[in-house]
């Protein structure tokens, strides 16, 4: 399924609620939605916005498909799936991105909808994988995502010393906790 028809229903928006909006014609939302690059650079802005977006260009390799394990489309799996079901979908991201060393997984942040203690995980795992790799860490992934209250993610009571001692920084600085292994995969 194509990002901006995951978008639209992910806000629970039919096609015509949308592109209402967005203030672009109904048959124009179905177009993009099929293919993006039919859509008048206008278009794509107004709907982008119309759910929490910019637009960004890149230039990538005409052979480039795009990842249905970057951080957008993972975390609108987890709002498709539910919140339990971030462990799966992170995890996923997390062997992409070891395995491709591809940053066009994690340019852009995870969708504005998504639980804000899986905001806060998703730019902590970025921040760690990122210095695994030497690359840069996105500006999204760099700035505070701090929880309120401390969220130790094992949510097992007796690990939780642990877990404030083993914590790499990048969780600690948004306040979550986690085992040493938490990123390791068998």
């Amino acid at each position: 399924m194509r990002l901006l028809t995951s978008l639209r229903k992910a806000h629970k928006l039919s096609e015509r609620d949308a592109a209402e909006r967005a203030g672009v014609a109904r048959e124009t939302l179905r177009a993009i939605e099929r293919d993006p690059r039919s859509g008048k650079v206008a278009h794509l802005e107004d709907l982008a916005r119309l759910f929490g977006f910019g637009i960004v260009f890149a230039i990538v390799p005409d052979d480039a498909a795009p990842s249905e394990l970057s951080t957008v489309a993972i975390s609108l799996a987890v709002l498709r799936d539910g919140f339990e079901s971030w462990k799966i979908h992170f995890m996923g991201f997390v062997d992409e991105f070891r395995r491709s060393l591809d940053v066009r997984l994690i340019l852009l942040p995870p969708v504005t909808a998504l639980d804000e203690r899986l905001k806060a995980l998703m730019a902590s795992i970025t921040c760690v994988l990122c210095e695994e790799a030497g690359v840069d860490a996105p500006q999204w992934a760099r700035r505070e995502h701090y929880l309120e209250r401390p969220w130790f993610v094992a949510g097992i009571e007796a690990l939780k010393a642990t877990a404030i001692l083993e914590s790499a920084p990048a969780f600690r600085r948004n306040n979550i906790f986690v085992q040493d292994n938490f990123l390791r995969r068998a």
